[in-house]
């Protein structure tokens, strides 16, 4: 069965993927596949591959401030790739000091291309042109984010894009454990590939507003809410009144279902927008894996987005994340509920989130406690923490005592080794348990403060809490999968 839906997703990458950029299955070493970039501009004097697209690292040689930067064509099995180390200010990314991005060949007639190993996993990228990645160039022309020199793949466009972040352009890679297995790291990401068309959910980016109009725009078309009655007061983008988010409809979706669906609220982080989770970590294809794997039933998943909703976005974080919670009480699931087949029941809502994400799912859990029957946080709770055991200002035996539901919710804690957040989640976890909280962890041991660990956590986050039986304990991932 898995070499079947391996087969059938190799099939729709190579069938879907444009002719920039293509996945070749070799069965050779080092990884058993190899990736051709292919662009045209005719003016450039020289082209780099960027964006999320970075070297690789081992175990041996990788903290929390270096990276050993090999490149793809020195990959060894266990090898993996890191960011948000700080090390494209810090010097530490590799021997040299600094990450210059991946130049390509001039083939000639304008065109460039560039062909490397890859290992499995989904890569963002993006192209610079006549530009060096160290000392970004400062000039800004039509089609570039305002300050850089990134620009998308024009044949390979991200699921969604806007004016407010720039969204790279997506190749994924399956794994072959022939050439890619490790004893000591599982770095297999075959669950983020795409399942067999007839078992894929729809994506949706939708404007929510009061207009009778208001729009949900699929990739390729438009469709109206059946009741677009919830506004949206106070956004400013994309428009007065009115806000997006990226949506999943599962692929059995009935609206007139006799049950309604279970929702997962899935937040961006820091400086992202609604479109990040689909788009940099192909979320859909993974929720579309743990339905078909039955490790959950068919559910809705809302991403959205937490700034321009007429909150300070420049002001404390603390502020910042009460009033976005009050914001999609009041207005997101009021509207998605009004909209879907979706459940009201806080039993059959989750709240998840990375990184700032995380710290508004902290802020959910704590304050909105009773709305939501599971919470995911990826790399996150309170911001920068002092030691891995300062437990000051977290959850405590006062908190639980004050609200006793804190007790009995799911509660999944997701992080790396190399995570930037790694001091406030191992915070977050000794809290719970001095407050007597029962809680599932994930520790990613290749894993920073990137996409690729965020990947693995949802993962998780769907096989072993996600509608699991509360409160959780020691058996509760162990239980092994539950047939829906």
């Amino acid at each position: 069965m898995r070499l079947v839906h391996h087969l059938a997703a190799l099939a729709t990458l190579l069938r879907t993927g444009s002719t920039s950029v293509s996945v070749k299955y070799t069965g050779q070493a080092p990884t058993g596949y190899e990736v051709t970039f292919r662009y045209t501009n005719s003016s450039a004097h020289k082209v780099q591959i960027a964006g999320g697209l970075l070297p690789f690292t081992d175990q041996f040689r990788t903290t929390p401030a270096y990276s050993a930067a090999y490149d793809p064509h020195d990959y060894r099995p266990g090898d993996f790739f890191v960011s948000g180390l700080n090390v494209n200010t810090t010097g530490n990314l590799g021997p040299q000091g600094n990450y210059t991005g991946f130049y390509m060949n001039d083939t000639g007639n304008g065109d460039w291309e560039w062909t490397a190993p890859f290992p499995s996993g989904t890569y963002s990228y993006a192209y610079i042109i006549d530009c060096d990645l160290g000392p970004r160039c400062a000039t800004t022309e039509p089609g570039q984010v305002p300050g850089l020199t990134f620009y998308n793949d024009p044949e390979n466009p991200p699921f969604q894009n806007d004016h407010l972040q720039f969204n790279h352009s997506i190749f994924q890679v399956p794994y072959d454990r022939q050439y890619q297995y490790d004893p000591a790291l599982n770095l297999d990401f075959d669950f983020a590939l795409p399942v067999p068309a007839g078992s894929q959910g729809k994506a949706l980016a939708v404007n929510y507003s009061e207009s009778v109009e208001a729009s949900i725009v699929l990739i390729d078309s438009r469709e109206t809410p059946a009741n677009p009655t919830q506004a949206s007061p106070g956004s400013t983008y994309p428009a007065r009144d009115i806000h997006d988010l990226a949506l999943y409809l599962p692929p059995t979706y009935d609206p007139n279902c006799a049950t309604p669906y279970p929702v997962l609220y899935l937040s961006h982080g820091g400086g992202g927008t609604a479109f990040d989770w689909p788009n940099l970590a192909k979320a859909f294809n993974i929720i579309d894996n743990l339905i078909l794997s039955q490790w959950i039933p068919p559910t809705i998943v809302v991403c959205p987005a937490f700034y321009n909703l007429g909150c300070n976005d420049s002001g404390p974080i603390p502020d910042l994340m009460i009033c976005v919670r009050e914001n999609y009480l009041a207005t997101l699931l009021p509207f998605i509920e009004g909209t879907y087949r979706a459940s009201s029941d806080p039993d059959q809502r989750a709240f998840a989130g990375l990184s700032l994400g995380s710290e508004l799912t902290y802020e959910m859990y704590i304050n909105a406690t009773t709305h939501f029957g599971y919470f995911g946080h990826f790399s996150g709770a309170r911001g920068p923490a002092s030691s891995d055991t300062n437990t000051a200002g977290y959850i405590s035996n006062v908190s639980v005592t004050a609200n006793p539901a804190l007790a009995d919710r799911g509660v999944f804690v997701g992080f790396g080794n190399f995570d930037i957040a790694f001091s406030d989640c191992r915070s977050l976890e000794l809290a719970l348990e001095l407050a007597g909280v029962g809680f599932l962890s994930r520790f990613v041991p290749w894993g920073s403060h990137f996409w690729n660990t965020w990947q693995d956590t949802l993962w998780y986050f769907g096989r072993t809490a996600l509608w699991k039986q509360r409160p959780f304990t020691v058996e509760t991932a162990r239980r092994g999968r539950v047939v829906y």
